[in-house]
């Protein structure tokens, strides 16, 4: 299964880059608002539901944005 994540994963670094840029507009005072949040959230879950399976630590969506900013 990690070799699904690892196709998944360019996909969401694409995106969450675009959301990333979003929030640092201070556009927004929720992440949903951001018009990225919706693509990226769909990823995170999906790929956190492999995560789980394999044992892993699902991803945050707030923690990578304090990781990244």
């Amino acid at each position: 299964m990690d070799h699904v994540l690892d196709a998944i994963r360019p996909h969401y670094e694409a995106l969450l880059d675009c959301f990333l840029e979003e929030q640092k507009t201070g556009e927004y005072k929720k992440f949903s608002d951001n018009p990225f949040y919706d693509e990226v959230k769909a990823l995170i879950d999906a790929m956190n539901i492999l995560r789980k399976y394999l044992g892993w630590e699902t991803i945050k969506l707030k923690d990578e944005v304090e990781f990244y900013l």
